[in-house]
């Protein structure tokens, strides 16, 4: 029998958390399989209050808290370094706790994983229930990180594969940075599956311009050596041009340049390494249903 973990970060988003359980607990009933859910506590300052009464496909639940506030993406590597010790051997579903990845289409993840074990199954997002500000500026920045990057990266963490493919994953600490960009970057096989991203259960959304402006940022550092050449090339033919034509004003986005290549340089260097990821967990946690 096959087993399966589904792997979500949270802070303080208890309550949204036990509604994500039991709706993937009732997308997951016909699933053959063992089914267990790794929480990666990102130091929240409000006790967890699990209901499991309620699961029944879902038997096991494991709470790593961690020793301080993380954020979301180096939660999600930091439950990737755990599984990847532990040995797990297993089908990895990667999903946000709040609502805004669909769970209904979480059995659509897992059988095209079972069925494309050498490949990370993502899924991509048609359409949000977001403001027309927010989808407009969300389009940009697929844009100005796609033509800076080379990769058009229209998925978040939502995603499933097998274990198996964890040491190409984490063969860096790209994902610590940018879960997304760091698949782009690492992973040997990437199959999108498109779903519609919904409401969070409760509360406002945390994933606001501002997000989406530091998100890409993280996404271009990813990148940073291919964006290096791609400005060196851009700044000769700028410095070019403006000794032909004998006009500074050519010189100014080459300065620009050098400031955001210097920028993007030191964003990246504020990665974790998790070679001693254990120093991050406070405690780990187990519960059977």
């Amino acid at each position: 029998m096959k087993d399966f973990i589904i792997l979500t970060p949270t802070f303080n988003d208890w309550k949204s958390l036990n509604k994500l359980m039991v709706e993937i607990d009732k997308s997951i009933s016909k699933i053959r399989g063992k089914f267990s859910v790794l929480i990666i506590d990102d130091a929240s300052t409000i006790k967890s209050n699990l209901k499991l009464k309620d699961l029944k496909k879902i038997k096991k639940i494991t709470i790593i808290t961690s020793s301080k506030n993380l954020g979301s993406q180096k939660s999600i590597c930091l439950g990737l370094k755990y599984l990847k010790k532990i040995n797990t051997k297993s089908v990895i579903v990667i999903i946000d706790s709040d609502g805004e990845d669909n769970p209904r289409k979480i059995n659509e993840l897992i059988n095209l994983a079972n069925k494309n074990p050498k490949t990370i199954i993502t899924a991509n997002r048609l359409q949000r229930e977001r403001s027309t500000l927010y989808k407009i500026c969300y389009k940009l920045h697929l844009l100005i990180t796609f033509i800076l990057t080379g990769r058009y990266i229209d998925f978040g963490n939502y995603s499933a594969f097998s274990s198996k493919n964890l040491g190409q994953l984490l063969v860096n600490s790209d994902l610590s940075l940018a879960y997304s960009a760091g698949v782009a970057k690492n992973a040997k096989s990437i199959k999108s599956h498109y779903v519609n991203k919904k409401k969070r259960y409760y509360g406002k959304s945390k994933v606001n311009i501002f997000f989406l402006l530091k998100h890409s940022i993280n996404i271009i550092s990813v990148f940073h050596s291919s964006v290096f050449k791609k400005s060196i090339i851009l700044s000769i033919i700028l410095c070019f041009a403006g000794f032909l034509i004998d006009n500074f004003i050519f010189y100014i986005p080459v300065i620009f340049i050098i400031i955001f290549n210097i920028f993007i340089n030191y964003n990246k260097r504020k990665t974790l390494s998790f070679s001693n990821y254990q120093k991050l967990i406070k405690t780990i946690k187990k519960y059977k249903n």
